[in-house]
């Protein structure tokens, strides 16, 4: 049993009940005149071309070739032409400045999906007339390098911007140029608070363009998910648009041709009962935190099922974790926690046979049986509490290791999850039916255009160019970084981690400056809040992870307060601006501790730009220890064993000696974690060849 057959569904009705009939005439909201525009509906759910894109030598080598040159210098120019064109209307009043910017986008719908350099021209116009809305709307002029990441996105690339570089307004005036089109415009991020806030926060900008937004959330009932798609942008997470594109893919049938889609369009329009479709159409998507959407979300495909009620799974499932409970590690099954793999030895199995001997005869097939128990000892022995999932109202739901948020309305399939509540003695939920499943891979390659941003592309552009076709873009940051790397502290075990970190978040408060920890769990989190508070009980710590989740932006509304420390999940590095006050600015800025190393070093560089945004001042230290997770997993045996002889000796290399395993450790998961998506996407090709 290992966490690669293991896939993650999203529980939800399959079927919608009828709406507005003539709102979906085409697909979509008003407007859907042109040629063009119906046809991006009608071809908005067309079968993705088969290639292998990931052994796609060719785009491998275009990104080392990619690498040498210097494609920012022709970008900064462009982008200050772009600032120039501005001075031609820029006496303008509001009336006037809003006819112009109807007549721009009147001349990009004339201009559609064109390319070449006709369009180019059109485009720059287009963001010129931009800039002119967000200074007369939000008093503010974007920056050149704000205006590059536009330009990365519109040309479907991956622009690499640093935390606090103003990636939500880039995205904004990424998403007009893209509306004004036309045709359906995405702009996926990372969560469904961050959607919400980035929609609302471009309301005014979006108005002043002519346009409209929306954003969706996993509680919206279908009537109103259809009309926040009937807006010309809409904002929303990967799962909540992939999730509607597999329903109304259900609701058209198998196989959803433009032929099909246009009847289904007829038959709405004519308030005739019939499939009900949400969306008008997919064509451009501006993806936010890129590497967190088309990458991490990617190691699991979404699956759409309904729940089908099943007492004997409920009774099989208890039985399991029973049985589960009497084996022994070593001997009776073989436990591979790096590769989260568990599997019965020859002896266990034998054992298995003789436990189940006098058991119902569904226990007596020796396949069925072992594959139960293997469940349940994944359960028992890999998923832990508090990591990989917490238990609320007497519900398991699961946690997001890269984010530290909670994956509601998620499940795990094939019978884990009421193994899962068997182990914690819950109610065992109903199991699930798969109607629809698609990879995150296909789903984004299926859009016409796509770009993306995030702080930290450059460990994955491989990854990016060669199963997106995202050439990866550095952007030079505003203002330059004034961070200050410390060096790293080695420690032989946590309780030694956590002694240190508390003597110097001690001495940083002391200084007068705010602290920032991250660790990887709500476990390691809460037991350091613990361990500090014993240390000095009258200190104020906020704590930050997926069970308090809610108050996650009044607490880092504080984070950079003068003595203020924070200790948080990766959850903090997304999306979120820790202003700091002026006295902390004085005092040397927020400083950051890695108080747990991740899997991935773009996790830990997350967590590395909270501090010293836009010219402010900052320092980041980090500690690591023998036993963390990262270094138990994924470290080579000769290293692990090498550390704590050598920390014995007390020598003074210990900290480069930590880099390295830090390095072979992350290296490695990087590799696996590739591996996986790698086969999620072969075998969404392969369903898909087999017609399921």
């Amino acid at each position: 049993m290992s966490q690669s057959s293991l896939q993650i569904v999203l529980a939800r009705q399959t079927t919608h009940p009828q709406g507005d009939g003539e709102s979906l005439w085409l697909g979509g909201g008003a407007g859907l005149t042109t040629p063009t525009e119906r046809l991006a509906v009608l071809l908005a759910h067309r079968p993705e071309p088969v290639s292998s894109w990931l052994d796609n030598t060719g785009y491998r080598l275009a990104t080392v070739w990619r690498r040498r040159q210097d494609p920012t210098k022709a970008l900064r120019m462009r982008a200050e032409a772009i600032v120039d064109q501005t001075r031609l209307h820029n006496q303008d009043d509001d009336e006037a400045l809003r006819l112009h910017l109807r007549e721009l986008m009147q001349a990009c719908r004339l201009a559609g999906a064109g390319r070449g350099s006709a369009s180019q021209v059109g485009q720059d116009a287009a963001l010129a007339g931009v800039l002119l809305a967000v200074e007369r709307t939000l008093g503010f002029k974007p920056y050149v390098e704000q205006i590059m990441g536009t330009l990365a996105l519109l040309e479907g690339q991956m622009a690499e911007m640093a935390t606090g570089e103003g990636k939500t307004l880039t995205a904004a005036m990424a998403a007009i140029a893209a509306a004004w089109r036309g045709l359906p415009c995405h702009v996926v991020t990372a969560n469904d608070y961050l959607a919400h806030r980035d929609a609302e926060l471009g309301q005014a900008l979006f108005a002043f363009c002519h346009l409209s937004a929306a954003s969706l959330d996993g509680d919206m009932a279908p009537l109103a998910r259809e009309a926040a798609y009937r807006h010309d942008i809409v904002y929303s997470t990967a799962k909540e648009l992939l999730a509607d594109h597999l329903r109304d893919g259900l609701a058209l049938g198998k196989t959803p041709s433009g032929t099909r889609m246009a009847l289904n369009a007829a038959r709405q329009r004519g308030r005739d009962a019939g499939p009900d479709v949400v969306m008008r159409g997919i064509f451009q998507v501006i993806v936010d935190e890129a590497d967190s959407v088309l990458i991490d979300e990617a190691v699991t495909p979404l699956i759409i099922s309904t729940q089908r009620p099943d007492d004997f799974l409920d009774q099989a499932a208890q039985e399991a974790v029973r049985l589960s409970r009497q084996l022994k590690v070593g001997t009776d099954f073989r436990l591979e926690r790096a590769l989260r793999h568990v599997e019965l030895t020859p002896h266990g199995r034998q054992r298995l046979q003789q436990m189940t001997h006098d058991l119902a005869p569904f226990w007596r097939h020796r396949d069925r049986a072992r594959e139960l128990v293997e469940m349940a000892l994944f359960a028992t022995e890999l998923m832990a509490r508090d990591q990989h999932y917490v238990v609320e109202d007497g519900k398991v739901i699961l946690v997001d290791e890269l984010t530290g948020r909670l994956a509601l309305q998620r499940t795990l399939s094939l019978g884990m999850q009421q193994v899962l509540e068997a182990s914690q003695g819950l109610t065992i939920s109903s199991p699930t039916e798969v109607s629809a499943r698609l990879s995150f891979q296909r789903f984004f390659r299926l859009f016409d255009r796509l770009g993306g941003m995030t702080g930290t592309a450059q460990e994955a552009r491989s990854e990016f160019a060669a199963v997106y076709r995202l050439f990866t873009l550095r952007i030079p940051t505003h203002r330059p970084v004034c961070r200050s790397i410390w060096t790293t502290r080695v420690c032989s075990d946590e309780k030694a981690k956590f002694d240190a970190i508390a003597k110097s978040v001690f001495e940083l408060l002391a200084a007068g400056r705010a602290v920032l920890v991250g660790m990887r769990s709500v476990r390691t989190s809460t037991a350091l809040y613990e361990h500090l508070l014993a240390c000095m009980p009258d200190l104020k710590v906020q704590l930050l992870h997926a069970i308090n989740h809610a108050q996650e932006s009044a607490i880092v509304a504080e984070a950079g307060r003068r003595g203020a420390l924070t200790i948080a999940t990766n959850m903090a590095g997304r999306g979120t601006d820790i202003k700091l006050e002026e006295s902390v600015r004085a005092s040397g800025g927020l400083h950051v501790i890695i108080g747990e190393s991740n899997d991935y070093e773009r996790i830990d560089r997350q967590l590395i730009g909270r501090c010293a945004r836009q010219g402010d001042p900052g320092s980041v230290q980090r500690f690591i220890a023998f036993d963390e997770e990262v270094v138990r997993r994924f470290a080579p045996g000769w290293l692990r064993r090498l550390w704590p002889w050598l920390h014995a000796r007390g020598l003074n290399w210990q900290p480069l000696l930590a880099a390295l395993v830090l390095r072979q450790a992350q290296g490695r998961a990087e590799r696996l974690a590739f591996q996986q998506r790698k086969n999620i996407l072969k075998q969404d090709v392969e369903l898909d060849r087999s017609g399921f």
